[in-house]
């Protein structure tokens, strides 16, 4: 993992290439339902769209957005390497997003929750590519090495070009919430297993269900959240870099009124009589940093449960 600090960069070059053509779709929609779905799956995907029906709709309508925006970087005033680089990293996001919705419509939330965390690392890193001056110099350094022949291996070496924005999710409050929360809940630890596989464990018994894809309102609910944040947060950094997405006007009147809809969707389900699921971060008397599950429920009907992980 390679750290960058906000020292004085020495100057490289600017990358060799040139941004030599673009292809953006000229829309976007999550993908529709598989067909010869098991039982499960197919009762998660029928629930998810009922219950979560406006979740799926403003997620739609955000991915739809960025790649409008995504297309202005096109412009001839914009189409740099500077603008590539963060357009690459944002490509992968926008995909990463739409399949992370599909996975937990059909009920596989262990699976979305791998790519919710890497969602959020590629949202931090295109911030740090757009911000700190050291970020663009390791990239500029990986574009002059990259694309060369490596003679021993006959291969065409790309390079890895290692980059991890750590500063940037560590000082965004709501993104390290999601970070530490999907990566954690991604990770083979017990409690998170346990959550997954045997969802009404205690003390005396563990009821294991064995590849699980029943619905659960709990985490549907979780997931679908952090991924309307990371595209609104996608969304914002967009509308902001004009001289990267210099969006026309009728365009970022659009983008401004989606976010005013999914900033009071988000409110509205925060509260009520069933507020939706949601992950906090809890530091316990032992000084450790832990996370915090709040109106835990599977079925719309039963009692709210608040798990600490």
């Amino acid at each position: 993992m390679t750290q960058h600090h906000h020292e004085e960069p020495s100057q490289i070059a600017e990358p060799p290439q040139r941004v030599s053509g673009m292809r953006v779709p000229e829309a976007w929609t999550l993908l529709g339902k598989p067909p010869e779905l098991p039982a499960d799956a197919d009762d998660a995907w029928r629930q998810t769209g009922f219950v979560l029906a406006e979740d799926l709709r403003l997620l739609s309508a955000n991915l739809d957005l960025q790649v409008r925006l995504a297309a202005t970087g096109y412009t001839l005033s914009a189409r740099t390497m500077r603008m590539a680089s963060i357009a690459s990293l944002w490509s992968r996001a926008l995909v990463t997003t739409s399949d992370a919705a599909h996975l937990t419509r059909l009920g596989s939330y262990q699976s979305a929750l791998g790519l919710v965390r890497q969602v959020a690392e590629l949202v931090a890193a295109e911030r740090g590519l757009a911000s700190d001056p050291a970020a663009w110099e390791a990239f500029k350094a990986w574009a002059h090495r990259g694309y060369a022949t490596h003679t021993a291996t006959r291969s065409d070496e790309v390079g890895l070009g290692h980059y991890f924005a750590g500063e940037v999710i560590a000082s965004d409050a709501a993104l390290r919430v999601i970070y530490r929360g999907a990566s954690d809940l991604a990770r083979p630890n017990f409690g998170a297993s346990a959550l997954f596989t045997a969802n009404e464990a205690s003390r005396q018994k563990y009821p294991l269900v064995f590849g699980d894809r029943a619905f659960h309102l709990g985490w549907a609910e979780l997931i679908l959240g952090w991924l309307l944040h990371l595209g609104t947060a996608q969304l914002h950094f967009a509308l902001h870099a004009t001289t990267l997405f210099p969006a026309p006007p009728e365009l970022r009147e659009a983008v401004v009124n989606h976010l005013r809809v999914a900033e009071h969707h988000a409110i509205s389900t925060a509260s009520g009589d069933a507020p939706r699921s949601r992950l906090e971060e809890y530091v316990d008397e032992d000084g450790r940093r832990r996370h915090l599950l709040t109106d835990f429920r599977r079925r719309t009907g039963d009692a709210a449960k608040r798990i600490l992980l």
